[in-house]
């Protein structure tokens, strides 16, 4: 895929926090904000992405809708069953 260079002013706090999560993910800053507008444009609808592009800058497998809505109902359950516990335990 053909890169192209682009300046912009954003403000700050946001460049700083692009940074954290460059840091965090290990890749650069570029592919952070490269993974935030295919993100923003892809919720508008206005990106199909092919499958070379369906893993993000750092080289993570996207979830399916499926394995997305899987995983989310896992997370509650443990969520539940760990708040049951603590109250049970008097937390």
């Amino acid at each position: 895929m053909t890169r192209r260079e682009l300046s912009v002013r954003i403000e700050e706090s946001l460049l700083d926090a692009v940074q954290r999560a460059a840091v965090d993910d290990d890749v650069d800053a570029d592919a952070v904000v490269e993974q935030a507008l295919r993100r923003y444009f892809g919720l508008r609808g206005l990106m199909v992405l092919d499958d070379s592009e369906a893993a993000d800058p750092g080289g993570h497998r996207r979830l399916s809708e499926d394995e997305a809505i899987e995983l989310a109902v896992r997370e509650v359950r443990a969520y539940r069953a760990e708040r049951a516990g603590a109250a049970s335990n008097g937390g």
